[in-house]
């Protein structure tokens, strides 16, 4: 018995107050006014002669450029403070992170207990992890022997990921940092929680990993620092292979801002890989419903659903940062052996590739009901 993806809610439309507006629309607005002006001036003609009608062709003439230029400035005004031809109306704070406190406390308060595997709350974490570094092995191994000419020959014996830098943003406990290092990666594990830092920390002594000082030993070194994705690109932009954030985004106050720090820490030839929850209606039942309240098997309150991204939706968030969508993948759960696999299916848990791309100023809010039917 396994739960996984089926119809999807898609993204809802007016999420956000405000109105959309694009530079392409000009050109209808233009046309729409310049039909609502033939027809006004047909109604002054059967009505209206010589001087009058003259001066009412005028005054519709005149409101009518007057409207088109007020439209004009506003576009061109408000383009100028964003990146794309695409924006909302809507009065705006500058982001410098994207973490919500909220989220980090709630993940704090268990900090003890992130590596309790069978019967903490990071226990469906511990059991995705093999189909997580699966997938990243795997899209790591494709793309670098294209891009970087690696072949299978200069991998190491049980190392893939030997000579990659690999950054895990909102690493947690270090669960994914672990096992890619592991794999034999560089990794730099980050996180916004101290507490959660700390944890990771204790558990590297445990399990006598390499940290940063340390070139010994068969594993790739590790580092946990305590920052936010947004700083750590300031301080250190496209300086690594890989960046992971998986089951990050959907805790994040901002998805748009988020995916520019990712695509900022990368390198030009790296990989992004990003996984979350669907918004779908399978989405909402199965992590929600399901997981917290029926099977209980993460903490209640753990997920927002008005925070899950739809698939089309974060490929368009990843594009509009400079990231182009590479591959996608479901991550379905099985009830009866308590483990996980990789599908077709993205109506519940998924993950996504991506490599750096050039930016498409075109593509719609991903607040819009789009839907790629590759993700479909």
């Amino acid at each position: 018995m396994s739960f996984s993806a089926a119809a999807s809610f898609g993204g809802r439309r007016g999420r956000r107050r405000g109105l959309l507006l694009s530079t392409r629309g000009l050109a209808d607005v233009n046309r729409l006014l310049s039909f609502s002006s033939s027809v006004e001036d047909k109604s002054t003609m059967n009505n209206h002669h010589g001087q009058q009608q003259q001066q009412q062709q005028q005054q519709v003439q005149s409101g009518r450029k007057k409207r088109l230029d007020d439209f004009s400035r506003f576009i061109i005004n408000n383009k100028n403070n964003r990146s794309s031809s695409f924006f909302v109306a809507t009065r705006r704070t500058k982001t410098t992170t994207t973490v919500d406190t909220r989220e980090t406390k709630k993940f704090e308060q268990d900090a003890e207990l992130w590596w309790r595997e069978r019967d903490g709350p990071f226990g469906p974490l511990h059991s995705m992890n093999p189909v997580r570094c699966s997938f990243i092995k795997d899209e790591c191994a494709e793309h670098f022997s294209k891009t970087r000419r690696r072949t299978p020959t200069t991998v190491v014996d049980n190392r893939p990921l030997s000579g990659f830098r690999i950054l895990d943003v909102g690493c947690g406990g270090g669960l994914l940092s672990e096992s890619l290092s592991r794999l034999g990666a560089d990794v730099v594990g980050l996180d916004a929680g101290k507490a959660n830092v700390e944890a990771a920390k204790r558990r590297q002594k445990e399990s006598q990993l390499d940290d940063d000082d340390d070139s010994g030993g068969n594993n790739g070194k590790v580092k946990y620092i305590c920052d936010t994705a947004e700083d750590l690109g300031e301080k250190e932009p496209n300086s690594f292979d890989v960046v992971c954030a998986l089951e990050v985004i959907e805790h994040v106050t901002d998805p748009r801002v988020f995916a520019n720090a990712l695509r900022k820490l990368v390198k030009d030839d790296g990989l992004v890989f990003v996984s979350t929850i669907s918004k779908s209606m399978r989405g909402v039942l199965g992590a929600i419903v399901f997981a917290e309240r029926v099977a209980k098997m993460v903490p209640a309150g753990t997920h927002d659903a008005n925070k899950f991204l739809h698939p089309s939706e974060l490929a368009i968030v990843l594009e509009r940062a400079g990231l182009r969508t590479n591959t996608m993948a479901g991550m379905e759960y099985n009830l009866m052996t308590k483990q996980w696999k990789l599908t077709g299916d993205l109506g519940i848990n998924y993950i996504a590739s991506a490599t750096v791309g050039t930016f498409d100023e075109k593509l719609p809010l991903a607040q819009e009901d789009v839907h790629d039917k590759r993700y479909q």
